[in-house]
């Protein structure tokens, strides 16, 4: 529910219910041996202003699923570091700015990739795509039921299929064609792209921000505390 090819986070008891259950499934060993927890990597893929027209409903409701995966671990008290920090504008609690000389320089890149889906957790639907590996996941379903079982379970065999062939395989080939993309730049051109990458030329994802730091004040002062006025201390004085 937090990516572009899921369904849309509505909040309901059913979709909630889900959540709570799959997070249960992959912590039922250390549950079991009462092991320390900790999910190193989640997070949703947010939709680009420039691509969905619906960019900011669809956040919104990402934002809501960020909430509610906090929510729970919280309540089983489990360790936690969100991916990613920092990126182009997909997943990161900083991200380029648009407007830096790296986007427009990878712009068309970016294009063929989202056409391809080459990009494992930011696939966008693609019929291109889908009517070529639709067949032969069919093809192996048929001939391999057990295909589907593989691990990680979840995936089916569309995902193996789709990360094999897709994700692995041609962005291994379409890699030197990236590069080129840089072809004919000075060093210092080259650098000042680069730096397009600091911290201070970044942008931050704010509703990302704010969940993190409302999950974060929730797990120090517990879920009733408030954040205090403007010129308090946390005793309100």
């Amino acid at each position: 529910m937090g990516f572009p090819k899921g369904d849309r986070f509505t909040g309901s008891s059913e979709q909630k219910q889900k959540l709570e259950a799959q997070f249960v499934r992959k912590a039922e060993f250390m549950t079991q041996h009462q092991i320390p927890i900790w999910n190193s990597e989640f997070g949703p893929v947010y939709a680009n202003p420039d691509l969905d027209a619906d960019h900011e409903a669809i956040n919104a409701a990402r934002y809501d699923f960020l909430d509610e995966q906090l929510r729970i671990y919280d309540k089983s008290q489990i360790h936690w570091t969100i991916s990613l920090y920092k990126d182009i504008g997909l997943q990161g609690i900083v991200h380029l700015d648009p407007e830096s000389e790296w986007m427009p320089t990878i712009a068309p890149f970016l294009e063929k990739k989202r056409a391809l889906q080459l990009d494992a957790w930011g696939r966008h639907p693609s019929k291109q795509v889908e009517d070529v590996i639709g067949p032969l996941v069919a093809w192996i379903d048929r001939n391999a039921p057990t295909s589907a079982d593989q691990y990680p379970t979840p995936w089916a065999t569309e995902r193996q299929i789709t990360r094999i062939v897709n994700q692995l395989w041609l962005s291994k080939c379409l890699s030197d064609e990236f590069a080129e993309l840089f072809a004919g730049m000075s060093m210092e051109e080259l650098e000042e792209c680069a730096k397009n990458f600091r911290f201070e030329r970044c942008l931050q994802r704010e509703g990302l921000n704010k969940a993190l730091e409302a999950s974060a004040e929730v797990a120090a002062f517990g879920k009733d505390w408030q954040r205090p006025l403007v010129g308090t201390n946390c005793h309100g004085k």
